[in-house]
């Protein structure tokens, strides 16, 4: 679950509570926002550090959950159970020293390489999990099209603590604050919202509300109001797309000398002399028709 959600860490999955299947976060499993730098080296060795780290935790927490279900099937059904097809790493199992039999088996057929990959690879071996949650710190709020998502982040600020706002930037992520960052934006979920603003007429309130029932079907109102926040990155982000389209983005252009006017999106349908309406048209005679102007103005 953890490896082939690692490009997409805002689907929603479930979790098996032995009664139901419940709403689970992709948090829970192990799964983290690895944000790379926008310039130069995408991946510095300290992101490399960090996600080797999270990766073993990980690891080490997936091999102590599945002793511990092995120990809790033993003692439900102490009895042994055939299985149809013999499992490879069953046949000489040891219970009385299921760890070492566990390590044997996911180090089988593995390729470690050698000199300094082997002990880039091992610098954390079974590590803490405790230490994995400490070096991320909390985790961040992430508002994307299927609602609210709570998940860990990794990050740098190598290039410079200015710099992290950028690589948010370029990993498609808006940040509420450029400081203390807490709480993101999906640019697809802004984006999302000008469209449905456009064509459904939808207010930021209905919309983040559908955010909220998104998140808990049976209890938005249990979920974050973050209507403020979403309501000034919508206007935030409806800013920037008039920066790009006016030529802004990228260009020789900066945003400061922005004048009035100049993010205005050309009307086709205005009339516009030596467009469509003549150079002359204050001079025609047949503007003026039962006192209606031919030329609106």
């Amino acid at each position: 679950m953890r490896s082939s959600h690692r490009e997409n860490p805002f689907h929603r999955i479930e979790c098996w509570n032995g009664s139901y299947f419940r709403r689970a976060e992709l948090s829970e499993v192990g799964v983290y926002l690895f944000i790379r730098h926008y310039t130069g080296v995408a991946v510095c060795d300290t992101l490399a550090r960090w996600s080797n780290l999270l990766d073993s935790a990980a690891g080490t927490k997936d091999r102590e959950e599945q002793i511990e279900l092995r120990r809790s099937l033993n003692a439900v059904a102490p009895y042994h159970m055939p299985d149809p097809d013999p499992v490879p790493y069953t046949e000489d199992f040891d219970m009385d020293n299921p760890i070492d039999d566990f390590d044997d088996f996911e180090n089988e057929g593995e390729d470690l390489g050698d000199g300094d990959e082997k002990l880039e690879e091992n610098a954390f071996a079974n590590a803490d999990p405790a230490l994995a949650a400490a070096t991320v710190g909390t985790l961040h709020r992430v508002v994307h099209t299927n609602g609210l998502h709570n998940i860990a982040m990794v990050s740098c600020e190598c290039h410079g603590t200015d710099n992290l706002p950028l690589d948010l930037f370029a990993a498609q992520l808006l940040p509420a604050s450029l400081k203390r960052i807490k709480t993101l934006f999906s640019a697809q979920v802004l984006d999302h919202f000008r469209l449905c603003n456009l064509e459904l007429k939808a207010s930021a309130y209905q919309f983040y509300q559908l955010i909220r029932r998104l998140t808990t079907p049976m209890a938005p109102g249990e979920v974050l109001d973050l209507y403020r926040e979403f309501r000034r990155m919508a206007r935030i982000w409806r800013w920037m797309k008039k920066l790009k389209w006016a030529g802004y983005a990228g260009g020789p252009n900066k945003v400061k000398d922005v004048g009035a006017g100049e993010l205005a999106i050309f009307c086709p349908a205005c009339p516009q002399p030596g467009i469509n309406i003549p150079d002359n048209w204050r001079e025609d005679h047949a503007r003026h028709v039962e006192d209606f102007y031919l030329y609106l103005f």
